[in-house]
């Protein structure tokens, strides 16, 4: 008999998604919840399927209270959903219906079982040229058939870029025009995220079709060479360069190197004047010309993870609707309160408190850059501080504010963004991880305490928890299990090193550099021998396990 509990689980985190918690709604409009897809700033969206069990999926996004109680958030909420009604075409998922209900304001769409590519970089590797043109193609008609239907993304990066099966979409279109024109921003505030912003929107406050293929060039950079032309982040310094700066010289001589057609094609979308920008036709065309386009495949590593991806959802499909309660996370008991200045009623305002710590940061870099900016001959906004929700923060380049390659930063970044991106994990920590080790060794004291004294007068020592090994409690740089090979740089080499070493593995004379060079390919290669692994020299997700291993 099939476990429902545990393959809901398993089919929910395979589709992208995690386990609903008691709170989430059970009915969102003709929609039943299946599991959580993300969260933002301006709400949740679900994975969810028709509550009569009809074919397919779809991903609802509902809007915070907050927002949605404002008539005329919610007008022009309506307005633009209308708006993505109109836009049809296969680089951007279907709208579905909209709806206020029960105090929920909802838009649903349909689900494209993919990863973005920000996680695509992270987890499977840059895309190889062949992937980039299909990028540059499909984005191109993506763009054409946004600005067929008047609409403007402004929004354009690599989390708002899904890669699946069927090819690339941009999705987020639709609410963040409506953000844009709500009360929270008719002062003048900014939506998007600053390193894929373009200079004019930044100066001006104006934003149009060429503005999307300024955010479209820096998001392709990104998928090229795994950092953003300009830097990372939404201080003052990134703007500056984003509004009044060229693109990262070493960036764009790395891609020039690898590929002076399309670095030429790219230094031209990201031009500061729109009028010399290409428009979405010619960046069909200059795919087509090279020989590439949609005729590519994901290369080997993407194209699995994106069939595990449909795997998980025609097993959710296969689930009946009135079955998914199984989906839910349990209740956990609550024995006994515990109140405080932080907790108790509070902590429901903790949220809204990091979102407005947010906006206030934001605003604060905005209003410094406006101030500090050089003179200019093209009339500027009022000061106008950025709010995106949590992309607004970081940007999933590794470049830092001061423009130079900060690779431990990034890659520390990248640990944060994996531990909290849970659908995107396979299934539990690693054997051998810190957190394994202390559940091992609460679980020895447990059973040391409850062990029936004797009656003698000689003191009985109680066995220590097993130390932790050197290669778990002193190398705590990375913890994500992301592919690691010859040379790579960076935090998960660093690592990977640290826990060789550790472990009494030489690595050459330069130590613990971040650097995969041939000593540590090497010492790889020993390790995976002495554990039976496969000697390739690559840390994939077995060699991390036991590297990370007690033993």
């Amino acid at each position: 008999m099939t476990d429902i509990p545990a393959a809901g689980d398993t089919a929910l985190r395979q589709a992208g998604a995690v386990p609903l918690l008691p709170a989430d709604p059970a009915r969102i409009g003709p929609y039943v919840p299946l599991g959580l897809l993300g969260s933002g700033g301006m709400g949740r969206v679900y994975l969810a399927r028709r509550a009569d069990d009809a074919p397919g999926l779809a991903a609802v996004k509902v809007i915070r209270p907050e927002y949605a109680e404002g008539p005329d958030f919610r007008r022009r909420f309506e307005r633009e959903a209308a708006v993505h009604g109109r836009v049809r075409t296969p680089r951007a998922p279907h709208l579905l219906g909209t709806g206020f209900d029960d105090a929920l304001l909802w838009m649903a769409t349909e689900y494209l079982p993919g990863l973005s590519l920000a996680e695509a970089v992270r987890e499977c590797g840059l895309l190889k040229p062949a992937g980039v043109w299909r990028l540059v193609a499909e984005l191109g008609e993506a763009l054409s058939a946004l600005a067929a239907a008047g609409v403007v993304h402004r929004d354009l990066k690599p989390s708002n870029v899904i890669l699946s099966p069927r090819g690339a979409h941009v999705i987020d279109f639709g609410i963040s025009r409506a953000a844009d024109s709500s009360v929270i921003t008719t002062t003048g505030n900014r939506v998007g995220t600053a390193a894929y912003m373009a200079p004019e929107y930044l100066r001006e406050g104006r934003c149009d079709a060429a503005s999307d293929v300024f955010s479209l060039g820096c998001t392709i950079v990104y998928a090229a060479t795994g950092h953003a032309p300009f830097g990372d982040g939404t201080g003052v310094d990134v703007m500056h360069r984003v509004a009044f700066e060229a693109p990262d010289t070493e960036v764009m001589a790395e891609l020039a190197a690898s590929d002076p057609a399309l670095a030429a094609l790219l230094s031209a979308c990201l031009a500061k004047d729109p009028a010399g920008r290409p428009g979405p036709r010619q960046l069909i065309d200059a795919a087509t010309a090279a020989g590439h386009g949609r005729a590519s495949d994901w290369h080997e590593l993407l194209a699995v993870r994106l069939r595990e991806r449909q795997q998980g959802c025609a097993a959710l499909e296969d689930v009946p609707v009135r079955q998914s309660a199984h989906f839910r996370t349990p209740v956990e008991p609550v024995l006994a309160p515990v109140r405080g200045p932080a907790t108790g009623t509070g902590g429901r305002r903790r949220p809204l408190l990091a979102a407005v710590a947010g906006i206030a940061v934001g605003a604060v870099a905005v209003g410094a850059f406006l101030l500090t900016r050089p003179a200019h001959d093209v009339p500027a906004a009022a000061a106008t501080p950025i709010s995106s929700g949590p992309s607004a923060s970081a940007s999933p380049s590794g470049k830092d504010d001061g423009g130079k390659k900060k690779e431990k930063k990034r890659e520390k970044k990248d640990t944060s963004e994996v531990q909290t991106a849970a659908p995107e994990e396979s299934s539990g920590a690693p054997a051998g991880t810190p957190s394994a080790a202390a559940a091992h060794g609460g679980g020895s004291a447990g059973r040391g305490s409850s062990t029936t004294p004797t009656p003698t007068a000689t003191v009985t020592k109680t066995a220590a928890p097993p130390a932790t090994p050197a290669w778990i409690s002193g190398c705590t740089y990375y913890s994500g299990t992301e592919q690691t090979e010859y040379g790579d740089k960076g935090q998960r080499v660093v690592q990977v090193q640290c826990m060789l070493t550790k472990r009494g593995y030489s690595v050459g004379g330069s130590g613990v550099d971040g650097e995969f060079g041939k000593d540590t390919q090497s010492a790889v290669k020993q390790f995976q021998s002495a554990k039976g692994l496969e000697v390739d020299g690559q840390v994939g997700p077995h060699t991390w396990a036991a590297l990370r291993s007690s033993t």
